[in-house]
């Protein structure tokens, strides 16, 4: 195998991938770690701010359960299940917000 070895002393050095995102439409290099991150997220949930790329602000949940609660009228269950109401009383337990 003549040439082998010079062959493989003669390979060029692979590219250094750097790595890029686009945010606001403008494209950044951005480290490793960074980079993981805004893919982890999504690009779409990161903005510029004073040259330097941050997360956006999340809004708090809107949605709300209803809870079972003691009320003025409401209903027996049986044997504590709340998926089993009985029969209407006062003082029962009832669904609210």
């Amino acid at each position: 195998m003549p040439g082998f070895f010079e062959a493989l002393k003669n390979i060029p050095e692979p590219k250094k991938v750097v790595p890029k995102v686009t945010i606001d439409g403008r494209e950044f290099e951005v480290s490793a770690e960074l980079f993981k991150e805004i893919q982890k997220h999504g690009e779409q949930e990161y903005t510029v701010k004073n040259d330097k790329i941050v997360m956006k602000p999340r809004s708090p949940a809107r949605s709300k359960h209803p809870v079972l609660a003691k009320g003025e009228k409401g209903h027996n269950l049986l044997d504590g299940n709340m998926f089993w109401p009985t029969d209407e009383v006062d003082g029962g337990y009832e669904w609210t917000r």
